[in-house]
């Protein structure tokens, strides 16, 4: 666990690269596949994520002990070879703070927490809650600012924000260079600020020096353990060879499309979702572990599915990504 009293260097040192947080995988009955976990667990680690998240998908779809389960299984797998941290948001703030002290407990580096709907009224409730939930623990927190909450923390709450010792990262999933930027203007010199979107990260990695995209499925849809352009580009990019790492992103265009088309929906400044039914889909398409979203959210039809994967495959990335063996 990484306290207080170390977050913020912590963050700046150890808070490098592509990020990722991976679904809640379930078994065909709905149970929660721990097998599965551990699976993708090594599956991020074989695309070369830097850091590993886990337990935000579907949480309201959880019993508390599922997702305190769930938590354990992958601090677990992790052992310590990259950070791990945890989502621990619960629209109760007694539940969150017990979830953070799980968290603790089990050997987390560190948590991800949003203000819950009920705290996301206004600018002033938001920092109320932050500061109150930090208060009541020690491990390092990162801020995650999205309009899945309901609210759309400003540039100056977040620097507000940053001032709490053991806020030491925002993850900003708002798509808004220009607020993300501005965030970086006022705090980024006390807490790691990270654009999460793929779309903008060699322009925020070029011209603004962010250090880690922080939480994204493009890490492991867009990538494989056979061939990893994301990862490519960036270290082109943060090795100052600018041109290079250009052309590098531009050939993911085709690609890139599918995953922003499908991600469209959490844009939506009044009512974001995410497309939980496409990610798993995608997942399973690729042999991670997934299985099926659980109610009262719907699956995917087979027409669904079948346009999907005819998009994902036109892109001409899959037979890059994962090159059939060729017969003798």
């Amino acid at each position: 666990m990484i306290s207080k009293k170390d977050a913020k260097d912590w963050a700046r040192e150890r808070m490098k690269g592509l990020w990722t947080s991976p679904m809640f995988p379930f078994t065909p009955d709905y149970r929660l596949d721990e097998a599965g976990i551990r699976h993708n667990v090594e599956r991020m680690l074989q695309v070369k994520a830097a850091g590993l998240g886990f337990g935000f998908s579907e949480p309201w779809v959880c019993t508390l002990e599922e997702r305190k389960r769930a938590m354990e299984i992958a601090v677990d797998a992790v052992r310590g070879r990259v950070p791990a941290y945890v989502h621990a948001t619960d629209h109760s703030v007694a539940e969150t703070i017990g979830l953070i002290r799980h968290a603790e407990a089990i050997g987390a580096d560190a948590v991800m927490v949003w203000a819950p709907y009920e705290w996301a009224k206004s600018q002033e409730m938001v920092c109320e809650f932050y500061e109150y939930v930090a208060s009541q623990v020690d491990i390092a927190i990162f801020l995650y600012n999205t309009y899945h909450s309901g609210i759309c923390m400003t540039p100056e709450t977040i620097a507000r924000l940053a001032k709490i010792p053991n806020v030491c990262a925002v993850k900003d999933a708002v798509n808004d260079v220009r607020h993300t930027v501005r965030c970086g203007e006022l705090c980024g010199d006390r807490i790691v600020v990270s654009l999460s979107n793929e779309e903008h990260l060699l322009t925020m990695t070029l011209h603004f020096g962010q250090q880690v995209m922080l939480g994204t499925t493009s890490v492991f849809l867009m990538q494989s353990p056979h061939c990893q352009p994301i990862q490519e580009y960036w270290e082109l990019a943060r090795a100052g060879r600018g041109a290079d790492a250009s052309r590098k992103y531009y050939e993911l265009e085709p690609l890139r499309e599918v995953w922003q088309t499908m991600y469209r929906v959490l844009r939506d400044k009044q009512a974001a979702t995410h497309p939980l039914p496409q990610i798993k889909y995608w997942m399973d398409l690729v042999g991670m572990a997934a299985g099926p979203v659980r109610p009262p959210m719907h699956p995917l039809t087979e027409e669904q599915k079948a346009g999907l994967k005819s998009r994902i495959e036109s892109s001409g990335w899959m037979d890059r990504l994962y090159p059939r063996v060729k017969e003798a």
